[in-house]
């Protein structure tokens, strides 16, 4: 199946749930499934939540990478 195929079959997918009440508009859940098929909810994450993640992943990075370059010029000055 196409990338493009796989994404509309992962939206109807994720729009049935909707329409069926058992999942939020943009919501992110994981689902495992037993070897009948019945579907067992994991996780379920908000945009939102995920935002939030994604904002503290970035300032990590971020003041790591500050550490980093404020740590060079010292083993330069050093060496």
């Amino acid at each position: 199946m196409s990338e493009f195929g796989e994404r509309l079959d992962k939206s109807f997918k994720q729009a049935a749930e909707i329409a069926a009440g058992a999942a939020k508009p943009g919501t992110y859940r994981i689902t495992t499934y037993d070897d009948d098929g019945n579907a067992t909810v994991v996780a379920d994450f908000s945009e939102e939540f995920l935002a939030q993640i994604d904002a503290e992943i970035a300032a990590e990075r971020e003041a790591e990478k500050e550490k980093l370059q404020a740590e060079s010029p010292a083993t330069a000055q050093s060496g």
